[in-house]
């Protein structure tokens, strides 16, 4: 019996490699940088969609990778925990930020946002990575659940 050949028999050992193009310097020292260094990165979503974001920071807290983790509606995203974490060991990080928008413009923490932060800032202790902060930010201001103590 003829054997047919399939992709698998020419197809070697296949890698993939992950390599940053972007070089980031900046040094995040406050909920202030990091909601200024982040804003423009929400900028095309700012106003009529919500996105969840993560800030990934080395040990002297230069930004090290920006993951996009969801985008939803106007009024919430849907934030897979498992995945944030997952990303963070990926990337190799011992500090993250957690940033979300507010299309409609306010800044107070909803109850799910404070219930996720804590789901996700504990998740990570399990492998000792710190959740310096989450914030909100629109266009004009943020709020840092850190800055007032939340988490």
């Amino acid at each position: 019996m003829k054997r047919i050949a399939t992709f698998r028999d020419y197809l070697g050992e296949l890698t993939v490699t992950y390599k940053r193009t972007e070089k980031f310097i900046k040094k995040i020292g406050s909920s202030q940088d990091a909601a200024e260094f982040m804003r423009p990165y929400f900028e095309q979503c700012m106003d009529h969609q919500e996105e969840f974001k993560v800030l990934h920071l080395n040990n002297s807290n230069q930004v090290v990778n920006i993951h996009h983790v969801s985008s939803g509606s106007d009024v919430g995203t849907v934030v897979d925990v498992k995945a944030v974490v997952r990303n963070i060991l990926h990337i190799n990080t011992k500090s993250a930020i957690l940033i979300h928008n507010h299309p409609s413009g306010g800044t107070k923490f909803s109850q799910s946002d404070i219930d996720l932060t804590r789901k996700i800032k504990e998740a990570c202790l399990l492998f000792d990575i710190v959740v310096l902060d989450s914030l909100i930010i629109t266009r004009e201001t943020y709020r840092s659940m850190a800055d007032e103590g939340v988490i």
